[in-house]
C-alpha cells in the first residue's frame, strides 16, 4: 500500500500555503513513482483542507480524475478511499 499522507508521526505530507502571497491560478503538483495496478485497487490517502482561501485538490490516475475536493473542509484530517480499475504501472498525480 502506498500512502501519500498519514495523520500520524509516520509517513510524509506536503504543505501548500493557500493564503497570501498565493494568487488565483497558482498550483502545486505531487507525482508518485509508477505504481503497479492489477484490476480493482483501492487508492487511499489523507488530506487536510482548512481555511477560507482553500482551493481544489484533484487526484489523477492515468490521466483521469479519480478524486476532487474544494474549499474549506474543517480543521481535521480526512480519509479518501477510491477504487480504480486499472492494469499496469501508472503514476498518481495531485
Amino acid at each position: 500500500m502506498f500512502n501519500f499522507h498519514l495523520p500520524t508521526s509516520i509517513g510524509y505530507y506536503m504543505y501548500i500555503e493557500t493564503s497570501y502571497p498565493r494568487q488565483p491560478g497558482d498550483y502545486a503538483k505531487l507525482n508518485s513513482p509508477k505504481l503497479q495496478f492489477s484490476g480493482i485497487t483501492c487508492l487511499q490517502f489523507y488530506y487536510h483542507m482548512y481555511g477560507a482561501s482553500m482551493g481544489t485538490l484533484t487526484v489523477n490516475v492515468n490521466g483521469n480524475s479519480v478524486f476532487n475536493a474544494s474549499g474549506d473542509k474543517g480543521n481535521k484530517w480526512r480519509n479518501a478511499s477510491i477504487d480504480v480499475n486499472l492494469s499496469g504501472k501508472f503514476a498518481v498525480r495531485d
